[in-house]
């Protein structure tokens, strides 16, 4: 019996964009809107998720690596997910929300800030 995962096949990086973000996937180079950019299949709960796409200058460096080194060092919170990719993660893959408890007279329950710094 083989106890060595299979992995999805193609090329996986660490990619580290300006605005200080840190991404973990499978990516490709791809033409969008008559340019070239990276597609870029996050990792998350040993999920790829959908396809996010940046442009090449917005990209600080890359570092290929193996799918083995991918899925090892993939975040395993989703607060380590950057919002915009918080958004894309299906909700099977999330923690159930935590109780919200008793909102008290004085707060309005538009400021209420969520851990993953939504409204709630």
């Amino acid at each position: 019996m083989n106890d060595t995962p299979v992995y999805p096949a193609g090329d996986f990086a660490i990619v580290e964009l300006f605005g200080h973000t840190t991404l973990i996937g499978r990516i490709a180079e791809v033409e969008r809107f008559g340019a070239k950019m990276m597609a870029l299949e996050p990792l998350f709960a040993n999920e790829l998720l959908p396809a996010v796409f940046h442009g090449g200058a917005s990209i600080y460096r890359l570092t290929p690596c193996t799918a083995e080194v991918a899925f090892a060092r993939q975040p395993r919170e989703a607060w380590q997910l950057p919002a915009p990719i918080r958004c894309i993660v299906p909700a099977g893959l999330l923690p159930a929300p935590e109780p919200r408890g008793d909102i008290g007279a004085d707060e309005d329950e538009e400021d209420v800030i969520g851990p993953d710094g939504f409204p709630l």
